[in-house]
């Protein structure tokens, strides 16, 4: 009873740390040989082989001694509360569902260590255990009290948090942005110059289709017609219902000639192409669009392959944030 009434030393954040990455760098190895040797494991499944892996050894090293190859390098050893060797449940624990829950939420269990006084991680403070230092001959070293945390050990938290943290919550809103809000394109090609210049950068507007309908006018990123692995940029002409033919070089829309000053500088021409000649009107389907670019001798467009489906559309273009002087 009495090592119950000690306190002994504990490992260091950094010692951990580079325990920690021999112990990873081991079991890249082991995996790499384990998928070499057994090459019917499938690309994505050696993820999964590494974490069981990373599992099994940790549980299995710091059930016998306390101590990985890593840990035993740098004389650290895993305790109980109590100081005293852990059973296997709680190394399983620690190893599985405690490492799991450190290194999801950013990290932060695993930095939780500069700033807690015991250096517990997440995962030592869900299977209570401690990481200790030990001598040349293995005992653990008592010392008066636990060493308090530095100033300096919490502006490391900091730092290490930015760098590593961070960097996973930003991801994770950026994702969400990119999928469901807004999506960055860069203007490639004439076909919408001089209002759209090659080079430019703008964000098309996810939500603005949510709500409401696309109407003539718009300027829309959609998925290119015949390769859906292009975005396009152009202009909306023809709603679902609307007819709509060339005439002269002109566009007409439900038999009226299309204003298009607000857009069409000087004497613009729009002939026709392989799907809309000169002459003919086609009419727009439902949920499809009739789409031209502003710069017609250089766009192909629905002259020339037809409707946009609303279910490749994009977004509405939005916001430019790059190279707008262009």
């Amino acid at each position: 009873m009495e090592m119950e009434n000690k306190i002994y030393k504990k490992g260091t954040f950094w010692e951990r740390l580079f325990a920690l990455i021999i112990d990873e760098i081991i079991l890249f190895v082991v995996t790499i040989i384990l998928s070499l040797l057994l090459s019917q494991i499938a690309d994505d499944l050696t993820n999964l082989v590494f974490w069981v892996l990373s599992i099994l050894y940790g549980t299995f090293f710091i059930w016998k001694s306390g101590s990985t190859p890593g840990k035993k390098l740098f004389k650290l050893k895993v305790v109980n509360s109590s100081y005293q060797p852990l059973g296997l449940g709680a190394a399983l624990l620690r190893e599985s569902v405690g490492k799991l829950l450190s290194g999801l939420i950013f990290n932060l269990g695993y930095l939780w260590v500069l700033i807690n006084g015991k250096r517990q991680a997440w995962h030592d403070k869900l299977a209570k255990t401690f990481v200790v230092k030990t001598d040349k001959t293995g005992a653990l070293i008592p010392v008066e009290a636990d060493e308090k945390v530095t100033t300096g050990q919490k502006a490391t938290f900091a730092l290490l948090f930015l760098i590593f943290g961070l960097p996973v919550p930003l991801a994770m809103v950026f994702t969400v942005v990119y999928l469901f809000v807004a999506q960055p394109f860069q203007i490639a090609g004439q076909a919408m110059s001089p209002n759209y210049v090659n080079g430019q950068y703008y964000l098309a507007n996810k939500l603005t289709y949510k709500s409401a309908e696309p109407v003539r006018g718009d300027v829309v990123v959609f998925k290119a017609p015949k390769d859906q692995d292009k975005d396009f940029i152009k202009r909306i002409i023809g709603v679902p219902d609307d007819k709509v033919s060339l005439q002269n070089g002109m566009v007409y829309v439900n038999s009226q000639p299309l204003n298009e000053s607000s857009y069409l500088k000087g004497d613009v021409q729009t002939v026709g192409g392989a799907f809309l000649q000169e002459g003919q009107e086609v009419t727009v389907p439902a949920n499809q669009y009739f789409v031209l670019g502003d710069n017609r001798p250089f766009s192909s467009d629905s002259r020339e392959w037809g409707f946009v489906p609303k279910e490749n559309m994009i977004g509405k273009i939005g916001l430019c944030y790059y190279k707008c002087e262009l």
